[in-house]
């Protein structure tokens, strides 16, 4: 069989494509920090929130997501929830807290940007002080979504796992360890 220069290319372009791909979805599980947290040292409480407005949920833009799921607010509700169990569960290792109130120093902002079917989320993260200069922020945070259940529980185990990653790199670098994805 002749091979032509049109497969040649064809095959080189299909090998491009395919590096490409492989190096994006590398980079969109590992996170970015920039900034320091030292400046969290001496707080207890620390503000926090989520922006769930910008995201794609399921590879449906938000704005079209909320139209086809009814129970949208109930499930920012209960995923909010489970954030905060994973983030106080890992910011007690330097005895903070993430609280909802809008009264403390400092902010943790959680810009969802997606969430697949299984809950998987990547997230861009900052913190911000009393006056929204950001002293820290973190890009492409992957949290680990679920295998089984609706999307609520699959979401909330997602955005468990981020609070948990957020509280532990905050709590790791004032405590002045080494911090490994978990």
């Amino acid at each position: 069989m002749k091979k032509t220069k049109k497969s040649d290319n064809m095959k080189k372009l299909i090998l491009i494509i395919s590096v490409l791909l492989a190096s994006v979805v590398a980079g969109a599980q590992t996170a970015t920090l920039t900034g320091s947290f030292d400046a969290l040292k001496e707080e207890n409480l620390l503000d926090a929130e989520i922006d769930f407005d910008k995201g794609v949920y399921k590879l449906i833009p938000v704005e079209q997501f909320v139209t086809v799921t009814p129970d949208w607010e109930q499930i920012k509700k209960e995923t909010t929830d489970r954030f905060f169990q994973g983030i106080n569960k890992t910011l007690k290792l330097t005895h903070k807290a993430a609280v909802k109130t809008g009264k403390q120093n400092f902010t943790i902002e959680v810009e969802i940007i997606n969430v697949d079917d299984k809950g998987n989320t990547i997230s861009n993260v900052q913190v911000c002080d009393s006056e929204g200069k950001a002293i820290a922020k973190i890009e492409h945070l992957y949290g680990k979504g679920g295998r089984y259940g609706t999307f609520c529980n699959l979401m909330g185990d997602g955005l468990e796992s981020t609070g948990e990653k957020i509280g532990r790199m905050i709590s790791y670098s004032i405590l002045k360890k080494k911090y490994i994805d978990k």
